[in-house]
Parts: C-alpha cells; sequence; structure tokens
C-alpha cells in the first residue's frame, strides 16, 4: 500500500510537478507521513532508495516553500 502511494504520488514526475507547483506543503506532507510509517514499522519492506528518494522530495519540497515565502 505505502510504495503505491509512493509510486504514483510522489515519484510519478508529471505527478510530483502539478502537486509541487500548487501545494508544495502536501508535497512535503506526504513524503514525511511515508517516511512516518516507516519509522513506525508500519511501512517494512521498503527499499533504501525509495526512503532516500522520499527525503529527498521532502527536503526540495521545503525549500521550495522557503523559497516562497522569502521576501
Amino acid at each position: 500500500m505505502y510504495q503505491g502511494v509512493a509510486k504514483a504520488y510522489l515519484f510519478d514526475p508529471k505527478v510530483q510537478e502539478f502537486i509541487g507547483q500548487k501545494n508544495p506543503w502536501a508535497l512535503r506532507d506526504m513524503a514525511e507521513r511515508l517516511l512516518e510509517a516507516h519509522q513506525r514499522g508500519l511501512w517494512q519492506e521498503v527499499e533504501g532508495e525509495m526512503l532516500e528518494g522520499l527525503r529527498a522530495i521532502a527536503l526540495q519540497a521545503e525549500a521550495n516553500i522557503e523559497g516562497k515565502n522569502c521576501y
């Protein structure tokens, strides 16, 4: 389930770009919730590469949020 959500929403380039442009907070939060699911043991069978990708997405979304909120 978690892997399907990650692939469909966060690792699909078109979907990720759309969400990132329309609501970067949601993009960041989705990546963070998936990382949290892994940390809590709810998502156990996940590749390290996918976890690193989720971390990168969350960090990039946060950077985009900060960039948009800076004057």
